[in-house]
């Protein structure tokens, strides 16, 4: 079973890094840094996160912390699921 570092990576390298050229991440990259993820790119994540992980994102969790790097996002869905 995959984990979820493992569905964010194949995620974001299929859907936003592609375009970039980058075929590799790990964990502690700066996604936001890079320009992987944009404020558009953002929407998508969560959009994917909700549905893949069933959790409902607020609007006030939606800071550049939750999502600069594939660890923060693993740790932010993981509080989510135990909340």
């Amino acid at each position: 079973m995959m984990d979820i570092q493992e569905k964010l990576k194949n995620y974001l390298l299929m859907e936003l890094a592609a375009d970039l050229g980058i075929e590799s991440l790990s964990a502690e990259d700066d996604l936001l840094e890079q320009g992987i993820i944009d404020s558009m790119g953002i929407m998508n994540v969560i959009a994917f996160m909700e549905e893949q992980f069933e959790i409902a994102v607020e609007d006030q969790e939606i800071v550049p912390e939750n999502f600069q790097t594939i660890k923060n996002m693993e740790k932010f869905i993981g509080q989510k699921q135990q909340a």
